[in-house]
C-alpha cells in the first residue's frame, strides 16, 4: 500500500491541471471534490495500472518512441503527460499509479512517454531533444483525436526543466492546447551537486574536462568518467547540468529576478501570449519538497517565481 502523503500528492497534482480548465468560480468546488476522492485514495490500495502501450514517431527519426497511456479504453479527450527526471521511465515516482486513477476519476487520460533520455540514455541527450520529442507526442496524440485534445505536462526533477523547455520551444498551435503545467520538484541540478559529497574533487575535474571538450568543438565526446558511475555522458550534457547558466539550469536559486525571468517568464499566460497570442490559458504549479536532499531552501527563491511568471 502506498503512503498517503502520496495519495494526497497526486490528487494534489490533478487538483492544479482540474484548476487550470476550470472557471475561477468553480475551482473550489473542483478543490472539495478531489479533496473526498483524496481521503478515499488515502483508505485503499492503489491498483496496477492498465493501458495502452504505442509507438509514435517524427519522419525524421530513425526509429520510433513509445508512450503508454491509461487507461486501456477511455473516451477522454484530457491528457496528462507524465515526465520524469534523469534515470526514470516508466512509474517514475510512487504515486503515479494513484495519480492515474485520480486523474481517471476527473475525465483525463495519464500518458508516459519512453524519450531517448529515459533510464541511463540522458547523458547522450539534451533537454531541447526531450522537449522535440514531448512535442511530437502532443502532436501524434492531437492528430489522433482530429484536433480535439487539450493537455496539462507534470514534470518531476529533470522533467521539470523538460517541461519548461517545451513551452519554451514548440510550436504555438502545440503550446496553446497545454492549458496547465505542474513542475514537482523542481531543482536546481547544479546546486544539488553542491549538498552531494565530491570528496575526491572528480566533479570539478570532470566540469574542467568537458569545458574543454566543447572550447575544441568536441561537445558530443564522452567524458572519461560515467556519471553516478554508470551513465556514459557527453561534455554538452555534463556542461549543462554541472556548469552555469546552461540549458539545464533553470531553477538556480542565486539568479537575479530579470534571468529567472528570461528563463522562466514564458510559465504563465502573459509569456504564452507574447508568442503565441491566441493562448486560452496556461496556469503553472511550482511544486516544492521541504524534504527534498537535493534541494537548498525553497524559500530561497520560491518566494519570487510567482512575480516572474505573473508579470511576464
Amino acid at each position: 500500500m502506498y503512503a498517503t502523503r502520496e495519495r494526497l500528492l497526486a490528487v494534489g497534482v490533478t487538483a492544479a491541471m482540474v484548476g487550470a480548465l476550470l472557471s475561477r468560480r468553480r475551482v473550489a468546488q473542483g478543490l472539495l471534490a478531489l479533496s473526498r476522492l483524496a481521503s478515499s485514495a488515502a483508505a485503499s490500495p492503489t491498483a496496477p495500472l492498465s493501458g495502452c502501450l504505442y509507438r509514435y514517431k517524427h519522419p525524421s527519426w530513425p526509429a520510433p518512441l513509445q508512450a503508454f497511456e491509461s487507461p486501456a479504453a477511455h473516451a477522454h479527450r484530457k491528457y496528462c503527460v507524465y515526465i520524469g527526471g534523469l534515470t526514470d521511465g516508466l512509474l517514475a515516482c510512487s504515486y503515479v499509479e494513484a495519480l492515474g486513477a485520480a486523474l481517471d476519476e476527473r475525465g483525463w487520460s495519464l500518458v508516459q512517454p519512453v524519450l531517448s533520455s529515459s533510464y541511463a540514455g540522458f547523458g547522450c541527450s539534451s533537454l531541447q531533444r526531450d522537449a522535440d520529442e514531448l512535442a511530437q507526442l502532443l502532436r501524434h496524440i492531437a492528430d489522433r483525436e482530429e484536433g480535439d485534445a487539450e493537455f496539462a505536462l507534470v514534470g518531476h526533477s529533470t522533467g521539470c526543466q523538460d517541461a519548461v523547455t517545451l513551452l519554451r520551444t514548440a510550436p504555438p498551435e502545440l503550446r496553446c492546447r497545454v492549458r496547465a503545467a505542474v513542475l514537482q520538484a523542481p531543482v536546481s541540478d547544479r546546486e544539488s551537486q553542491t549538498v552531494e559529497q565530491d570528496s575526491d574533487g572528480s566533479r570539478g575535474r570532470l566540469l574542467a574536462e568537458a569545458e574543454a571538450k566543447l572550447a575544441a568543438g568536441e561537445g558530443e565526446a564522452l567524458l572519461s568518467q560515467k556519471y553516478y558511475g554508470f551513465v556514459p555522458i557527453s561534455a554538452s550534457r555534463f556542461a549543462s547540468l554541472v556548469g552555469r547558466d546552461g540549458p539545464d539550469d533553470l531553477f538556480s536559486s542565486d539568479f537575479t529576478d530579470e534571468r529567472l525571468a528570461a528563463k522562466l517568464g514564458h510559465m504563465g499566460l502573459a509569456g504564452q501570449r507574447a508568442t503565441a497570442p491566441s493562448h486560452p490559458g496556461l496556469r503553472t504549479l511550482f511544486c516544492f519538497s521541504g524534504g527534498d536532499e537535493h534541494m537548498l531552501e525553497a524559500d530561497a527563491y520560491s518566494s519570487i517565481l510567482g512575480e516572474v511568471i505573473t508579470h511576464h
